[in-house]
């Protein structure tokens, strides 16, 4: 009688140790297994700290499956059923395999004939039975997330950024971590360039909550959390308070998520921005409006020199390329003559024309809970799904204003700092490139209309602006 080579199995869903102690009491347990049925052990595959339900690969599973199908095994122990399987699907993977080839299934509560209609019966109702359990656990731990974000608990993991996180779950603030945050915030919204952060951070040492340098990415997401400003999220949507110390004001997180998806904003992945008006000033050529972007065009082909254009970015369309320069130079005289004046102060927003920024987020708040309201109507038959599509449209829209309205009530003046100078036109002229950039898009339209038959030289009629303000 030729002795059966036999695949030992083992898996456990999670590893909160990493030590591997559960695959290891599994596989012993199945060795013993094979030893009293006289089965040798040829392989043994672990897939550890994986869940069969959760749809990852399972490596050594797979492994498995690759064995029986080649014949070089002829029975597999597990220590259960559902170390297998979880859900029905694998289950109806496995059992044709198994019936073709012959193979022989034991767990430690006894051998497992799938050949026969009750084993094969005997199967199924297991894996129902594990695919339920599957689901209850995944609503209950989903169900408890959603409890603890809601009072604003951590969800585990390191410490974020900004926060020293104690045992009981609360959390204090990291002083320097939360001074460096308000800065950066401080920056970007006085026009500086997120490259100019991640620049500075990364010379001066100070890391991500993990050690590691700062890049675009990482920046974003870190100035973009709602618990910046005493908010908790979950699942994308804000469900409440959060009782850690906030590093920033409501308004001021805000008005950085609203820089932040701003379409006009400069996306240049360079540390800095080297002409004024690229992304900016915009294309005149009938109607078209789309931002010029900086781009190196030959200027003298013998002599091999070349100069900065502004182009339109529509494909092929040739509507618009002049030179970089001269437009900067004359978009700068316009802002420094305007500083000049008398009447400079009038740039500034007063206090009393900026919107109400309490009674602005207490309409968000309602605004929100109109929606949550509309959807409990909608599933309980009171409302049809087009009465919640309207209502839903209306509020939505209306949300996006107030959002707005709060960012720029909490932006502040790109001014700041310039208007209040003794020599308003010096401060403006030794302005950082960012800061003028922030400046011109804050006040200013600029279109740079198409030469036609003026020839390509530099003509200031051919370039509009427009003051948005002041």
């Amino acid at each position: 009688m030729t002795t059966k080579r036999a695949a030992i199995y083992c898996r456990i869903s999670q590893d909160r140790t990493g030590e591997g102690l559960g695959v290891q009491r599994q596989e012993q347990d199945c060795r013993a297994l094979c030893e009293r049925n006289g089965w040798e052990v040829v392989q043994v595959l672990v897939d550890n700290d994986v869940s069969a339900s959760s749809g990852k690969r399972r490596p050594a599973y797979e492994r498995l499956l690759a064995l029986i199908e080649a014949g070089s095994i002829d029975a597999v122990a597990v220590w259960a059923l559902d170390r297998l399987y979880r859900r029905p699907i694998e289950l109806e993977q496995l059992l044709p395999l198994t019936e073709r080839q012959g193979v022989k299934l034991a767990t430690i509560g006894g051998e497992h004939d799938l050949s026969t209609r009750g084993g094969l019966l005997h199967a199924r109702i297991m894996g129902a039975v594990a695919a339920d359990e599957s689901r209850a656990k995944s609503d209950r731990i989903k169900r408890a997330q959603a409890q603890a974000a809601e009072a604003g608990k951590w969800l585990g993991g390191a410490s974020p950024l900004g926060w020293h996180i104690r045992d009981n779950g609360s959390a204090v603030l990291d002083r320097r971590a939360a001074t460096e945050i308000r800065k950066a915030a401080a920056t970007l919204l006085a026009g500086g360039s997120m490259g100019s952060v991640v620049k500075d951070w990364n010379a001066r040492g100070f890391t991500t909550s993990t050690g590691r340098q700062w890049n675009y990415t990482s920046l974003k997401q870190v100035l973009s959390r709602s618990r910046n400003a005493g908010l908790v999220t979950y699942n994308g949507e804000i469900v409440g308070k959060s009782p850690w110390p906030p590093l920033l004001t409501e308004d001021t997180w805000r008005a950085l998520v609203n820089l932040f998806a701003d379409p006009g904003r400069r996306r240049s992945q360079s540390n800095r921005a080297r002409w004024l008006l690229a992304g900016i000033a915009v294309c005149g050529k009938d109607g078209c409006a789309e931002p010029l972007r900086s781009a190196t065009a030959v200027s003298n082909a013998a002599k091999g020199t070349t100069r900065t254009v502004y182009r339109c970015t529509v494909s092929g369309s040739g509507h618009v390329a002049r030179s970089a320069q001269p437009i900067d130079d004359m978009v700068r005289e316009v802002m420094a003559r305007r500083l000049a004046r008398k009447d400079v102060a009038a740039l500034l927003v007063s206090e009393t024309e900026r919107p109400d920024a309490e009674g602005l987020r207490t309409e968000a708040v309602a605004l929100r809970l109109r929606l949550g309201e509309a959807a409990d109507l909608f599933s309980d038959g009171k409302i049809t799904a087009a009465q919640l599509a309207k209502i839903t449209a209306r509020a939505q829209e209306r949300l996006a204003d107030v959002e707005s309205a709060l960012a720029s009530s909490a932006r502040g003046s790109v001014l700041a700092g310039i208007v209040g100078a003794a020599d308003p036109v010096k401060a403006w002229k030794h302005a950082t490139i960012e800061r003028q950039r922030a400046i011109v898009r804050e006040l200013l339209n600029v279109t740079v209309l198409p030469s036609g038959k003026r020839g390509n030289g530099f003509d200031p009629e051919l370039v509009r602006v427009d003051w948005r303000q002041g």
